[in-house]
């Protein structure tokens, strides 16, 4: 797999050692011209379907979870790898834990929807799938960046999915 972006370090990190290493698994969806990601109404923004992998999964069965618990994904098709992302960045707590987090990417091709499975903080984040053209993912992103003071443990993760959403820019050029 290929490294789409240089690691992204959260502010306060630079000079602590990492703690634990957290693995999470991401799909990109592309269709029509569209991305199909989760829109977040607490904080006005798009993030790719995914989240973290369980002890006892490998990619493809934690990638397939989290897109049946985010989209309501019933059907997941034609799985191809496309890179990953490192952040080194505080955990959700109140303790000060660091994480090195590495995200991986995989396209994916989606049939058969049902009814989502959100977690409590996803719920409260009011999260929902969305089709949106790249660039204007983007625009909202990059206004959600410059105007909603993310909390610790979640400075790194619009940085990320620039990262992602701008190199598929690239890679989906006509």
């Amino acid at each position: 797999m290929i490294k789409i972006s240089d690691i992204i370090i959260e502010d306060g990190t630079n000079n602590l050692s990492i703690d634990k290493a957290r693995t999470t698994i991401r799909a990109v969806i592309y269709k029509n011209k569209q991305l199909l990601m989760v829109y977040a109404h607490q904080f006005k923004d798009y993030t790719f379907p995914g989240g973290g992998m369980k002890k006892d999964e490998d990619h493809m069965l934690a990638l397939k979870r989290e897109i049946k618990e985010e989209l309501g994904a019933n059907q997941v098709l034609n799985i191809k790898p496309l890179g990953y992302i490192e952040e080194k960045r505080y955990g959700l707590s109140q303790k000060p834990t660091v994480y090195l987090q590495t995200s991986y990417y995989y396209f994916a091709d989606v049939e058969e929807f049902g009814e989502q499975s959100l977690a409590e903080r996803e719920k409260e984040h009011g999260v929902e799938p969305v089709w949106i053209a790249i660039d204007e993912a983007i625009a909202i992103n990059k206004k959600s960046i410059e105007t909603y003071n993310h909390k610790r443990g979640m400075k790194t993760v619009l940085p990320r999915e620039m990262a992602v959403l701008n190199y598929l820019k690239e890679y989906f050029k006509e």
